[in-house]
């Protein structure tokens, strides 16, 4: 059963290529958000750059939308208590994520964040009693063996260690939230409306949460001055990480999504950081052996379960 598929008679096999070359175009561009992250945090305060990666993404979106369906296409098309609700998951798992990367180890989280698949499909099971599709448990034990040895190299290369830092529960959360959006993008929106524009009234939202999260946590003294003389090169790359990885990823991920499910969409999480490993070559950082080797069999997971939908 695929989670929140519009009701129309379409062509499966399609489906399957739609579904795949989203989830692909998705897990590139979150991958080229991690290195790219890493470079702003140097130039902006997390909760700010949050805050204006969504700012921008969300104009980003209202384009999309405009250009492809229309002025009137901007109206929410959804009831003020679920669009304020939708919002509100979306701007808590950005809160949440932050949080998460802050009070956690960096391998640990990596470490929690590669069970993925397991903690999507037990929520998408409790929400909705989704039952989990055959062959699936193969793929997940997969990308979670693929995932443990490219954290294996990765700590072995930073002299890291896995460690308990107390924000392991938040890392999970997040997971959790992600996966809810996910469920009600589908769900709350009448069938005829696009995947663009419900990307597009989830991002609008979740700036109104954010900025109030922002102004609360600077008042407390957690969140730092924003910084309104970035260079040029920080300008640059948050354009192109809140256009293509904010937007154009929560569009794709959607479309991915409504054509092959949550359970797929959790698989290729997993593939994120083996895109962003080859993508952080660009920038002159080297894998390691086990980050190449472990990548292959995430990679491996993901085509499986792939490889049993086409034959389905």
């Amino acid at each position: 059963m695929t989670t929140g598929s519009a009701t129309r008679a379409t062509d499966p096999r399609r489906d399957v290529w739609i579904g795949l070359a989203a989830f692909v175009i998705t897990s590139v561009f979150w991958g080229a958000n991690m290195p790219l992250t890493a470079v702003l945090l140097r130039s902006f305060d997390p909760f700010w750059l949050t805050l204006w990666r969504l700012v921008l993404a969300s104009i980003a979106l209202g384009a999309m939308v405009w250009a492809t369906e229309g002025r009137a296409a901007l109206r929410l098309d959804i009831s003020w208590p679920r669009f304020l609700l939708l919002s509100l998951a979306v701007s808590i798992f950005y809160v949440d994520y932050n949080l998460a990367l802050r009070y956690t180890n960096t391998i640990t989280a990596a470490a929690v964040l590669a069970g993925a698949p397991i903690v999507a499909v037990t929520t998408l099971w409790v929400i909705t009693r989704t039952p989990v599709e055959r062959g699936f448990g193969v793929a997940a034990l997969l990308t979670i063996i693929g995932g443990a040895i490219a954290i294996y190299g990765r700590a072995g290369s930073t002299g890291g260690s896995l460690r308990l830092e107390g924000g392991e529960p938040l890392v999970v959360l997040s997971i959790v939230l992600w996966t809810l959006y996910s469920i009600l993008a589908q769900r709350w929106f009448p069938p005829a409306v696009s995947q663009l524009r419900r990307a597009y009234v989830a991002s609008v939202g979740a700036i109104f949460w954010l900025f109030l999260f922002w102004g609360a946590c600077r008042g407390a003294g957690l969140a730092g001055p924003p910084n309104v003389t970035p260079s040029g090169e920080a300008i640059l790359w948050l354009l192109v990480t809140a256009v293509f990885a904010t937007a154009v990823g929560s569009f794709t991920w959607n479309i991915g999504v409504s054509r092959l499910g949550i359970a797929m969409g959790s698989l290729w999480q997993n593939a994120v950081p083996v895109f962003g490993v080859l993508i952080a070559i660009l920038f002159g950082i080297q894998p390691t052996a086990e980050q190449v080797a472990g990548g292959v069999v995430v990679m491996v997971g993901v085509l499986y379960m792939q490889w049993r939908r086409f034959r389905a």
